[in-house]
């Protein structure tokens, strides 16, 4: 494995672009600052990515396949 990135749900536009234009809402009442992360970058040395429920990750890997497959 070469790279690693991360993509829209569709793969037309890399994540770190999608987030720039991401809606704000306004929400009534007190915001619910629990303090819980997801989504974070993925480490391509572990490759651990943890999903909470309806959340869907799209990535493109870049394999070298000489060096998985061999000549």
């Amino acid at each position: 494995m070469t790279k690693v990135r991360e993509m829209s749900l569709s793969a037309n536009q890399e994540r770190k672009e999608m987030e720039k234009t991401r809606l704000e809402w306004e929400i009534e009442g007190e915001a619910d600052e629990g303090g819980v992360v997801r989504g974070g970058e993925v480490d391509p040395v572990k490759l651990v990515v943890e999903l909470a429920p309806m959340e869907i990750r799209t990535f493109i890997i870049y394999l070298d396949y000489l060096k998985v497959f061999g000549s």
